[in-house]
């Protein structure tokens, strides 16, 4: 906060960014996040075609990449990887059985996936710097000797 008990008009400006660059990412991906825990969506057979690795910051990372058919024959994608899936998972041709959740290029496994957490965990956090933001410049200043300033807007705001 800048003098005066004002805030900081920089600062409130880099959190509401902060927050809009999160919801952008993360709320259209919650439908499909939500997919991907469940495992909703056509199942069918996943067939292993090759490893893909990337390495990054001395870490690397390898996904099996391959080909998804649904078991009722309506969905055949190609060049998708298998979530989950490591270096030892398949040898080159190997099938596993997949759900197609509608996330492009990945279909995951039959039990679902966890991959929802971070999804949730960065819209909550734009959640939170949104309302920082909008908490410091649309309430009013408390005017001195005010005690119940903050039970009265907590009320007002169903903050209880």
């Amino acid at each position: 906060m800048a003098s005066g008990g004002r805030p900081s008009g920089f600062v409130s400006l880099l959190l509401l960014l902060a927050g809009i660059l999160l919801f952008w990412m993360t709320v259209p991906n919650l439908g499909t996040a939500a997919r991907a825990a469940t495992a909703n969506g056509p199942r069918g057979t996943f067939t292993a075609a090759h490893l893909v690795c990337v390495g990054h910051s001395g870490h690397t990372s390898c996904e099996w990449s391959g080909t998804f058919h649904s078991d009722d024959g309506t969905v055949e994608l190609t060049g998708v990887k298998l979530y989950g899936s490591g270096r030892d998972t398949f040898e080159a041709g190997q099938t596993a059985p997949a759900v197609d959740v509608g996330n492009v290029g990945r279909v995951y496994a039959p039990s679902g996936s966890r991959s929802w957490v971070i999804t949730v965990v960065l819209a909550v956090a734009a959640y939170v710097l949104l309302v920082v933001v909008a908490r410091r410049h649309l309430m009013p200043p408390a005017l001195p000797g005010d005690k119940d300033y903050f039970a009265r807007w907590r009320f007002m705001l169903s903050l209880k």
